[in-house]
């Protein structure tokens, strides 16, 4: 019960703050703009649509709201946290697989393939659950490899943030009326160190 209050409290906050938020994406070219956005459009499960967007965790708070309602899926950690952010993605029209890195890794892993060969797009925090920081674990790359479905890097950039400096992912919470700038990759697939790289160079001017 504890967890489903939590939750839904992150809910309401994430909420409250995205309706004060302005988005603009940014893409490499022209193609990757209009092959991508024909995906973020459709709702449905479509194995020939979907995609495996590849984020780090500091950027989750960032990109929650945009994603809403959209039948993403997301893999959350088995654990008290992992339970509260449960909820909260429900809320937020997220569909979940529990699973992790470090915890019930390989049964996470399967789950994840599962869903994506229905045709299903899923979310990725790929330096989660615990880091290091900008480190991308293998797992998307596993999962874009047995799917044959391609990736999408992404970095976020907030004008307003607060940046919590304790914890390792160095979370970035974007504070209301804030701007977000999304900064996206080239739509393909990746092996782990050219995703890494991707995703590092993404936020570089």
């Amino acid at each position: 019960m504890r967890e489903k209050i939590l939750g839904f409290i992150a809910y309401l906050l994430v909420r409250f703050i995205g309706m004060t938020l302005r988005v603009k994406m940014h893409f490499p070219d022209k193609e990757t703009e209009v092959e991508f956005l024909k995906r973020f459009k459709n709702k449905k499960p479509n194995p020939e649509l979907n995609y495996l967007l590849a984020f780090f965790h500091q950027d989750e708070l960032c990109l929650l709201n945009h994603w809403r309602n959209r039948r993403v899926s997301v893999l959350i950690s088995i654990s008290k946290d992992g339970e509260i952010m449960n909820n909260a993605s429900r809320f937020l029209g997220y569909e979940s697989v529990r699973g992790s890195s470090s915890k019930k890794a390989v049964s996470g892993l399967i789950a994840a393939i599962r869903k994506v060969k229905t045709g299903a797009s899923m979310a990725f925090a790929v330096d989660g659950p615990r880091g290091p920081i900008y480190k991308v674990k293998d797992g998307i790359c596993a999962v874009s490899r047995k799917t044959n479905t391609p990736i999408m890097p992404v970095r976020a950039k907030s004008s307003r943030t607060k940046i919590f400096e304790k914890s390792w992912n160095k979370a970035k919470f974007p504070l209301p009326f804030s701007r977000i700038d999304l900064y996206f990759g080239h739509l393909r697939q990746y092996e782990t160190s050219e995703l890494e790289s991707q995703l590092n160079n993404l936020l570089v001017s």
